[in-house]
């Protein structure tokens, strides 16, 4: 007879007690634009500082590499042609 009062009691209290809490319809929607804001500020502000950076840093001066192009020495050889038969 308890376990009928139990199981009652629960029935009643699930019934009575409404809608599990659920987060709010559309809330990751909202996650995500917030995390892609967040990603879209960040990357600005180190673009920012490392612009920032590289103006401060004396042009490297490169000096040209002069290189002579190489002549192809190896020449393909004709291939023999196989005879049919």
């Amino acid at each position: 007879m308890m376990e009928n009062s139990r199981k009652a009691r629960e029935r009643a209290e699930a019934a009575l007690s409404g809608p599990p809490e659920r987060p709010a319809k559309g809330s990751a929607v909202g996650i995500i634009a917030a995390e892609s804001l967040a990603t879209q500020e960040k990357t600005a502000r180190l673009k920012k500082l490392r612009m920032e950076r590289d103006a401060a840093e004396a042009p490297k001066v490169v000096k040209a590499k002069t290189t002579k192009a190489k002549a192809k020495t190896t020449a393909s050889k004709p291939r023999a042609k196989k005879s049919a038969g």
